[in-house]
């Protein structure tokens, strides 16, 4: 039936209680609690000591060597007074991965005293290693096993978590060094795309003109130029008459085109001309849209 702490401290007590008590001896034992162990195995080793009560007692703490066993922790438990002798007693969790088939122990305890300390060794156990599997001979024949085994598959978090950590870091790392190249790229890329949007409506309303002068033609045409050009130059040309487009900066060659469109689109008065206004309504829409370009890429 297995032992706990507590009967293990009982069992120590008694043991101590009944060696002759000789007046100013100190008494050291211990041992291990169990007879054998396996690799990796938590087992206990007891230390019990009684000494006279003007002693101070010191037993083996964590950085003592408990070689070839390794700390796990220990029990203390709280010192018995008999008479003018003290009783002390500890318990110790080891653990051991060698492989030797007995394995010893021994440790010392220390008595304080005002100039120096005097060291008392504890008597040696032994303990005995169980072995799990045989031992491999000549003749052992290992028996192969080929059948499929279902394995569950789990996604690798930790990498991905790595992956994602280090993508973050080199965007992070290009925008820090090229962040003003890419954004001035971007927003040519979209220029350009609305220019060439522009452009295109544009040829085709000069084409039908061409063919066919209309006011509701040079309407739509001239209306379509507003939105770009209050696009590209963030005014609001859509709102303004010809007079008020007039008296913006950098305008004085759209006086003569919008004047001829203003006359065929509210006077009715298109003629086979028509076109040519709008064309120097483009050529003013291209000036301004590369002068954008240029102020974008080189920081003007």
């Amino acid at each position: 039936m297995p032992k706990g702490p507590d009967s293990y401290f009982l069992m120590i007590m008694m043991a101590l209680i009944s060696l002759p008590a000789f007046t100013q001896e100190v008494s050291t034992r211990g041992g291990f609690t169990e007879d054998s162990l396996v690799i990796g195995q938590k087992i206990n080793y007891w230390v019990a000591a009684e000494y006279p009560l003007a002693m101070e007692m010191i037993f083996p703490d964590s950085n003592a060597n408990f070689s070839p066993f390794e700390w796990v922790g220990k029990q203390y438990f709280p010192s018995q007074l008999i008479g003018e002798q003290v009783y002390d007693s500890t318990i110790y969790t080891l653990q051991s991965f060698e492989i030797d088939p007995v394995q010893y122990l021994q440790l010392n305890a220390f008595v304080l005293n005002d100039t120096d300390s005097i060291q008392f060794s504890i008597p040696i156990d032994s303990i005995y290693l169980t072995e799990l599997a045989p031992v491999v001979t000549d003749t052992t024949t290992l028996k192969t096993n080929i059948d499929y085994q279902a394995v569950s598959r789990q996604f690798n978090y930790p990498l991905l978590y790595y992956i994602c950590g280090g993508l973050a870091l080199l965007i992070i790392i290009l925008l820090l060094i090229f962040g003003s190249r890419i954004i001035r790229y971007f927003r040519i890329r979209r220029l350009a795309k609305d220019y060439r949007t522009f452009s295109e409506e544009l040829d085709t309303y000069v084409s039908l003109l061409k063919k066919e002068p209309s006011s509701e033609l040079a309407e739509k045409a001239l209306s379509l130029w507003k939105r770009y050009q209050q696009k590209l130059d963030k005014v609001a040309f859509t709102t303004l008459t010809t007079k008020e487009i007039m008296t913006l900066k950098s305008t004085d060659e759209l006086g003569s085109p919008l004047k001829l469109i203003d006359r065929a689109v509210y006077g009715g008065q298109a003629n086979e001309t028509l076109y040519r206004e709008f064309q120097l309504i483009e050529n003013f829409a291209r000036e301004r849209y590369q002068k954008r370009i240029n102020e974008i890429r080189y920081g003007k």
